[in-house]
């Protein structure tokens, strides 16, 4: 779902706390610490503000707010996301067989009694289990130090097992390993401990493992740090996170954790994968060591600080605030504010999204690569065990492959033969629909176009088509980039040629309020007239500064710089005044700042552009697609 653009987001925050209690912080001393702290403009209006939790409201952000002591306890429990139960230690599943046993909790009585995922259990303590039902599940849960003995179906035996109960301690970090060689690692949170669990778990089934599965749907976030170490964990020492505050420095977040497993990982990502969560997803994106399967996430780019009694007893008393202070950025300086972080498999649907990730996991151990699908993404190999997976799978994997991927058949002993998406579906019977426009093949940039597509980046006209030859208008253009961005609109127009009711309205005016276009003049926007090279490029060069700070920093350092004059540069001085400082961060700045040697965010050379020339679909496509390229947001 499209991220909405409302300054109202903080009335929904309050719809979903509990009711407060008098803050024990003052309004004056709120302001305050705002004022230190606050990433954001602070509102004339604040200081009217008769309670700290009215003064945050009106700051229209949802992650600065006021905590009362119990919201602050509980906001503190949250981030843990850890829980006891009492119990065996398993997770199961209704069927009309019985339980059927999903996952065992490490170190649990179920693993040491010899329970096993798959396991389908029949009867508990001698009551039958079939159809399985609710009240099923308390029959095992019971005192600590009593037993319970379970009937259990394996591979079509009848299996009586005893376990002992006890207090199960469930971290918000849990590592297991299958027979097959691939490991499973399922995070619900970013709390204190949860860095560590992450490498003892690496580094205790390494040897086992080929690859490993990470879950992180519905993860929400919690502690930066924590975040920064479990990529250390999987990639050793190094800088990966940047928090940019208001005085404009970015600084880094180191992680000293030794690599623990230099496996590849498949992670799994929804849109609720959130904050620390996509730190994690963003930076092992960015060190090449996993890909993400699923849809794109959250896209929260924002950290937030605690002030309480802490790092300020005068003020507090067990109450605390939290303050949007800084945004944060991946190790290639990108933020995921807005854009989220993209998957290199986008999979809608929840179930096909696991089974596709599931499949990704396989690894061939004996001396024939016959019954093997290989697929290179992002310049990574993955497996798939033929014999074990369905076409619906299969079908699911097909049909969101990017154009660069590659693909491979195991044929007799250590032999692959390459075959295109298609010729794989027709040689292993696997029905697909492609992503990719039907009108594009002949453009030069079809590559890229169909790329955007694959991803939901990029909206064609309808009936599969792109119409890569087509001027661009000024209101397809704003469509093109709210789509890029998960934006839109809601309220009053803000041009009185866009009508609320026309398709365009929320894509105008969302970039309109996020200050990326401006009007025409005479509270205009022309949405139906062409968009010139020229207009376009500077619209990108303003995306690409809020996408990625390092870009950002050279586009300040160029305008810093009296020593550089554009006007007189062959290529940039073509162009109007007013445009040609994007065009040179476009051209410029990847080799300057992203160590992309020989490459550009424009379409072409620098020295074909024509300013005033309308821009055709096909090459906005392909300089939207330069940028996430070019800054590694977007990873085939």
């Amino acid at each position: 779902m499209k991220r909405i653009l409302l300054r109202a987001s903080a009335v929904v925050l309050a719809l979903s706390l509990l009711c407060p209690l008098a803050s024990a912080l003052s309004v004056d001393q709120a302001l305050e610490l705002l004022e230190e702290d606050y990433l954001g403009e602070i509102p004339a209006q604040a200081s009217q503000a008769e309670s700290v939790e009215e003064l945050c409201a009106v700051l229209g952000d949802p992650y600065t707010l006021y905590m009362t002591p119990e919201q602050y306890q509980e906001f503190l429990y949250g981030m843990e996301d850890s829980q006891d139960i009492q119990g065996i230690g398993i997770v199961t599943s209704f069927t009309r067989e019985g339980l059927l046993i999903q996952e065992i909790i490490p170190d649990s009585p179920a693993q040491q009694a010899g329970l096993q995922a798959g396991d389908l259990i029949v009867a508990v303590d001698g009551v039958s289990c079939v159809p399985a039902e609710e009240s099923h599940i308390s029959l095992i849960s019971g005192a600590p130090g009593t037993w319970v003995s379970l009937t259990i179906l394996r591979d079509g035996q009848s299996l009586a097992i005893r376990a002992q109960r006890q207090e199960i301690h469930i971290p918000n970090v849990q590592v297991t390993v299958s027979d097959n060689g691939s490991g499973r690692i399922t995070c619900s949170a970013f709390g204190s401990d949860t860095a560590g669990l992450l490498a003892e778990g690496l580094t205790r089934y390494d040897d086992q493992a080929e690859v490993w599965l990470l879950d992180l749907r519905d993860n929400p976030g919690g502690y930066t740090q924590a975040a920064v170490d479990a990529i250390g964990a999987f990639s050793g020492p190094g800088f990966y996170l940047y928090l940019r505050d208001k005085t404009g420095l970015a600084a880094p977040y180191v992680s000293l954790y030794p690599a623990a497993s230099e496996d590849p990982v498949v992670m799994l990502v929804n849109a609720n994968t959130a904050s620390s969560a996509e730190i994690l997803a963003a930076g092992l994106r960015d060190q090449g060591t996993g890909i993400l399967v699923g849809t794109r996430t959250y896209g929260k780019g924002q950290a937030q600080l605690i002030r309480d009694e802490v790092t300020d007893p005068d003020y507090f008393d067990g109450d605390a605030l939290k303050i949007t202070f800084a945004e944060f950025f991946s190790e290639k300086g990108n933020s995921t504010e807005w854009i989220g972080v993209l998957p290199t498999l986008l999979i809608q649907d929840p179930a096909k999204a696991q089974a596709v990730a599931q499949a990704l996991c396989g690894y061939p151990t004996d001396t024939t690569t016959d019954g093997w699908l290989m697929v290179q993404l992002a310049r990574q190999f993955f497996y798939v065990d033929l014999t074990q997976t369905d076409r619906g799978t299969l079908s699911a994997l097909f049909s969101a492959l990017p154009p660069s991927a590659q693909l491979w058949i195991g044929e007799d002993t250590y032999y692959w033969e390459e075959l295109t998406t298609q010729e794989a579906a027709v040689a292993l019977e696997v029905d697909y629909s492609t992503p990719f426009f039907s009108d594009v093949s002949a453009s030069p940039y079809a590559e890229e176009i169909n790329t955007l597509g694959t991803y939901d980046l990029m909206l064609g006209v309808g009936g599969g088509k792109f119409q890569p030859q087509d001027q661009l208008t000024r209101a397809e253009a704003c469509a093109m980039f709210t789509q890029l961005l998960n934006v839109t609109y809601r309220g009053p127009s803000r041009f009185t040629d866009v009508p609320e009711t026309a398709w365009y309205a929320a894509d105008v005016n969302a970039m309109a309020a996020l200050g990326l276009v401006k009007g025409v003049g005479d509270n205009r926007f022309d949405p139906s007239s062409t968009l010139t090279q020229q207009e376009f490029f500077t619209i990108l060069a303003r995306i690409a500064r809020m996408l990625n700070f390092r870009v950002d920093d050279y586009a300040n350092q160029l305008t810093a710089d009296e020593s550089v004059d554009l006007s007189q540069i062959p290529g940039i001085a073509s162009f109007s005044s007013w445009a040609r400082e994007g065009v040179a961060v476009l051209a410029w700045a990847p080799q300057a700042v992203l160590d992309k040697v020989h490459s550009t965010m424009l379409h072409c050379d620098l020295e074909d552009l024509v300013p005033d020339q309308p821009i055709l679909r096909e090459e906005a496509a392909a300089c939207i697609y330069q940028v996430l390229s070019v800054t590694g947001i977007l990873s085939v």
